[in-house]
């Protein structure tokens, strides 16, 4: 991990599971099934892979405003 913290890599499980589709987010680090970042069950495929998706998306986001805010406070305090 480096200093901003920017290292991880998430991807994104869709599977059925009997009547349901089950969604996962793992560390491609360490893919343990019995403790992913975030999960949900769905009724269709395309729900599953959409909810996936936004939450990657929301992951992302965080992380960049995370970011942003660890760039900006040292030029905020030094001057």
């Amino acid at each position: 991990m480096n200093d901003l913290g920017t290292e991880i890599h998430l991807h994104a499980r869709v599977f059925r599971t009997g009547h349901d589709w089950y969604a996962d987010l793992d560390d491609w680090n360490d893919p343990q099934p019995d403790d992913p970042y975030w999960y949900g069950y769905y009724t269709s495929q395309r729900a599953a892979i959409d909810a996936a998706c936004a939450r990657l998306a929301a992951y992302h986001l965080t992380q960049a405003h995370r970011i942003s805010h660890q760039l900006l406070s040292p030029a905020t305090t030094s001057g």
